[in-house]
């Protein structure tokens, strides 16, 4: 199959490369979504993370086509006594192949790696589905390629006058049944699945984009098998020539054809009252862009690290600061809105996605981390990591108490802004919360679901949930929410309209139509408007709430990246273990490296369950997570005139505990790096 070889380089590297945070325990989750609460399928992937798994990193190599090696770097794993292939191994990460006769039921997982044998379990079910994603992660824009052009996306749902055909590829899946795709809502067309021809663990999926998904913009993608439903990934959707015709920008650059990516893709939105502007955060250029609401010109563009895929950005109550999440970073921008200049790049964690500011601090989901970061703006470091669910997405805060929507998981954690406690809040079978906002005047949260049409509303007093249907179809898709009072007003990609809800009365108002894809909701209390930022047209509308009727449409895409900023980019680090009481000098291989000058070695952070990029869950917080670990001395940094190459001097003191820590760059602009695939490093004893 054309375009599949070069795709599975790419996924071994971000499967293997995906190694991240361990935990204390030895915990198996799935290979592709990193999820440790639904069963693992025969012929999948699964992924083992812990500590001291073995001595040795190693890749391993095909023997025969759909054959890998079942020992590799002097380790084996076996389930339930049968020898299990391995595509790779570490002392933090396990990656290996369920073999293909286990049952229905408990399994009990052994690693050998020539000096100890360690055991965990794993649940063992006929089907256990998990979507690929790009980034290695188990989240964000998922593992598809074009049908026939073997391209990966964006999307248009037709292809030279045909629906166009996707391949979608994941693990888990129970082949005797056809599985079920959804897009935002709405079900896919599926041609075909199957094990991807030659490749073991590796399953493919053919879907035709339905129509009524045109100009959706991110749509989130979920599969389920045998009742099992997967992790939720996205794909972009694009619009038509016909949605694209009379918007502003037409024509300059927003369109560029059938499956074509654009040089500018919109993702959220904030709006600043203080100056009657709104900022817009741009995935592709890495930027963000100030758009005054007086003149509807752009009068700034802000430029961020590349390859920074930025997403959602908040302004503070003064008007004077904003922050940006850098997903494929680990970080979130600093931006000062006095200069509309990125002052500091600050570490989170994996995936950081929705933001929020609390006061000075700012509180940061990690997609991938299952955590919150809570960062001090004033030091621009981040002081708690707060363990939540499974694949955290939306955030907001009243004065008390701070609400996130743990997507994959299906629940909400409310934190404690006094002690940083967390209460777990469960959800309806089957609701995967996206997006959250809070109403102080109604003291209640509303809670997008974007996998049906519907939406949640938790009362903050009673903890009570009340579902609420919109009372039309609408697969609301990724929907964005933002509250005005005690009105709520929610985003339906899929049907380019928003829907308002008097969150008192706990029932739909009305719903009135907006362009196409609209990702991003703000309200402008100077003028009673709200912006609605239309992915799919590239377009921010401005919203009169009285009349609930566009009054203006800007260009959202309307200026071009300013420079060039690279953050430091690890590929290497070499030793990647050693013991307590060692010392040693560390080689750091990579680029960028010009302006680091120091390092620290930090705790690990753990999620309280579900799974997490490349680590496992622990049962709270680690002792110092998210902190520099005092037992590990740095010394004597240096680093090469071509910025590819940093060594330092390492003393591990013998009282620094076993387990991992992620190593972050610092560098002249007070940037501290945050995880990255390749700065792990594991402390034995």
């Amino acid at each position: 199959m054309r375009g599949m070889n070069s795709f599975f380089i790419l996924f071994v590297l971000a499967l293997a490369g995906g190694a991240g945070i361990a935990s204390a325990q030895m915990t198996v989750v799935n290979g592709a979504s990193f999820d440790s609460t639904q069963p693992m399928a025969p012929g999948s992937f699964a992924t083992i993370f812990g500590q001291n798994l073995c001595g040795q990193t190693a890749a391993g190599n095909w023997i025969a086509p759909g054959q890998l090696p079942t020992s590799l770097g002097s380790c084996s794993v076996a389930v339930n006594g049968m020898p299990a292939m391995l595509l790779y191994v570490s002392p933090g990460q396990i990656n290996f192949v369920v073999p293909q006769n286990l049952g229905p039921g408990s399994g009990s997982v052994v690693v050998n790696n020539g000096s100890q044998a360690l055991s965990g379990t794993m649940m063992v079910g006929q089907a256990g589905p998990g979507i690929f994603a790009m980034s290695g992660m188990g989240v964000g824009e998922g593992a598809m390629l074009h049908g026939t052009m073997w391209s990966a996306g964006p999307f248009s749902t037709t292809t030279n006058g045909q629906a166009t055909p996707v391949a979608m590829f994941c693990t888990g899946l129970d082949l005797s049944t056809k599985p079920a795709v959804s897009i935002g809502g709405m079900m896919a067309d599926v041609t075909w699945s199957g094990n991807a021809p030659g490749y073991v663990g590796l399953q493919q999926i053919n879907i035709n984009l339905p129509a009524g998904a045109a100009g959706s913009g991110r749509a989130p993608v979920m599969v389920t098998s045998d009742g099992q439903g997967s992790n939720v990934t996205f794909m972009t959707i694009l619009p038509t020539n016909a949605m694209m015709q009379g918007m502003p920008g037409w024509g300059s650059g927003m369109m560029l054809g059938e499956n074509a990516p654009r040089a500018h893709e919109v993702s959220f939105l904030a709006a600043n009252p203080a100056n009657n502007t709104a900022l817009v955060t741009d995935e592709n250029d890495d930027v963000v862009r100030v758009i005054s609401l007086d003149s509807g010109s752009t009068t700034a563009t802000i430029t961020l690290p590349q390859g920074s895929q930025a997403h959602e950005i908040a302004v503070n109550a003064a008007g004077t600061l904003a922050a940006a999440t850098l997903s494929a970073k680990g970080s979130v921008a600093l931006i000062d809105l006095k200069q509309n200049q990125a002052a500091a790049v600050v570490a989170t964690g994996n995936y950081p996605s929705h933001v929020v500011f609390s006061g000075a601090n700012l509180l940061v989901t990690n997609g991938a981390g299952g955590t919150v970061s809570v960062i001090d703006t004033n030091a621009r470091a981040a002081t708690q990591t707060i363990p939540v669910g499974f694949g955290p997405s939306g955030i907001d805060a009243s004065a008390t108490v701070a609400v996130v929507a743990n997507f994959q998981a299906g629940s909400l954690s409310l934190i404690n802004l006094v002690n940083y406690s967390v209460t777990p809040v469960s959800l309806p079978a089957g609701a995967r919360p996206y997006d959250v906002a809070v109403s102080a005047a109604a003291n209640k949260a509303v809670i997008t679901t974007p996998m049906s049409s519907g939406f949640l509303i938790l009362d903050l007093g009673t903890r009570a949930i009340t579902a609420v249907d919109t009372g039309v179809w609408n697969t609301m898709g990724p929907g964005s929410v933002v509250t005005n009072g005690s009105l709520a007003y929610l985003a339906n990609p899929m049907t380019a309209s928003v829907t308002v809800a008097d969150l008192a009365a706990g029932k739909v108002v009305k719903t009135f139509p907006v362009d196409p894809g609209p990702r991003a909701l703000a309200v402008n209390p100077n003028k009673n408007q709200l912006l609605v930022l239309a992915e799919g047209t590239g377009t921010l509308d401005v919203v009169d709430l009285g009349s609930s009727s566009i009054v203006s449409r800007l260009n959202a895409g309307a200026t071009e990246r300013q420079g060039t900023w690279a953050l430091p980019v690890v590929s290497s680090i070499s030793p990647n273990s050693a013991q307590a009481g060692a010392s040693f000098t560390l080689t750091i291989a990579g680029a960028n490296f010009q302006g680091v000058n120091d390092l620290e070695f930090e705790f690990a952070g753990l999620s309280s369950g579900g799974g997490m990029m490349g680590g496992g869950m622990g049962s709270g917080m680690g002792p110092g997570m998210g902190s520099e670990d005092p037992n590990i001395k740095i010394s004597n940094v240096q680093v090469n005139s071509a910025g590819t190459q940093i060594t330092a001097s390492v003393q591990i003191l013998g009282s620094a505990a076993a387990g991992t820590r992620v190593i972050r760059l610092e560098t002249g602009r007070g940037e501290v790096m945050g995880p990255m695939t390749a700065n792990l490093f594991t402390v034995t004893r």
